[in-house]
């Protein structure tokens, strides 16, 4: 059985209060959106990074008398729980994985109705909505959500779980780049007055916001 060692293990209590203070920027309802965080991956390309679905467990909490599996979504994301023994006995986040040193990566997660499809508009408002927790975040935290508060989002990426999953615009393909099994569209501005829709056509896994660049480099 493999050892639950990894250079990117953590404090479970430190990185459940990091990631509570970071819901707490998060804008009121309805939003558009939602925070997870997501393994920190050191050793697979980005392809690789979306289809990551590990047999067993992929993050665990443990310390003294526990081991508690923490439930995780294809590609490595997941939220940390509330466990009363584990934050008072300074137990460790453990990563099947290799993953940075002291770090999580933060995935926002777009809420997307059982109708697979999104307007245009709201692709902007969610943006908007992201810029408004970046601001949120204080000049003090900064060095605890350095990526959160300054990193450029710009777009979206939608995750199909097999190749033929498509992102449409009124019918049409329009994505920017694919990545694996992965969809990138870039926000265009003058695109958001027009009444367009986003449809996910397939069998949609998952759509974050996300800085397209690394994305687009990689196509």
């Amino acid at each position: 059985m493999q050892a639950k060692r990894n250079p990117g293990d953590v404090r479970y209590d430190q990185f459940y209060d990091l990631q509570q203070r970071l819901i707490g920027y998060l804008p009121p309802e309805p939003r558009l959106f939602d925070a997870m965080q997501r393994v920190s991956f050191t050793r697979l390309s980005l392809a690789e990074q979306d289809a990551y679905d590990p047999p067993g467990w992929a993050v665990s909490i443990v310390g003294e008398g526990m081991d508690e599996t923490v439930p995780v979504r294809r590609g490595g994301y997941f939220l940390l729980p509330y466990l009363a023994a584990a934050y008072t006995s300074k137990a460790s986040l453990m990563f099947r994985d290799q993953s940075k040193r002291n770090y999580t990566d933060t995935a926002w997660i777009m809420r997307i109705g059982d109708g697979r499809r999104l307007a245009y508009a709201d692709f902007g408002k969610a943006l908007a909505q992201l810029r408004t927790v970046q601001d949120a975040i204080p000049l003090l935290q900064a060095l605890s959500y350095r990526v959160e508060k300054y990193s450029r989002y710009d777009g979206l990426k939608a995750c199909f779980l097999d190749r033929e999953g498509a992102m449409l615009i009124d019918g049409k393909p329009a994505a920017h780049a694919a990545v694996g099994n992965c969809s990138v569209l870039s926000y265009e501005p003058n695109k958001a007055g027009s009444g367009a829709i986003i449809e996910f056509r397939g069998a949609l896994d998952i759509v974050t916001l996300i800085d397209t660049e690394p994305y687009l480099r990689a196509r």
